[in-house]
């Protein structure tokens, strides 16, 4: 099954930075797919939103209060 988890991204985050978090993101088990647009990551696949959470905040963009 195919969910879509969302998680709190910096919301000007450059081309740049968001193939930087793609990168990261693609390595959590269970991503298909991923979508960053205006503060949003949204992921589509069976993946645990703490998991997604580590990976943006290891990809250094951790987000205050998420």
């Amino acid at each position: 099954m195919r969910d879509e988890v969302t998680v709190a991204v910096p919301p000007d985050l450059c081309r740049r930075c968001v193939r930087l978090l793609s990168r990261h993101v693609s390595d959590v088990p269970g991503v298909v797919s991923l979508q960053v647009d205006q503060g949003v990551l949204a992921v589509c696949g069976d993946v645990d939103a703490d998991a997604l959470r580590a990976a943006r905040d290891r990809a250094g963009f951790a987000v205050p209060g998420d």
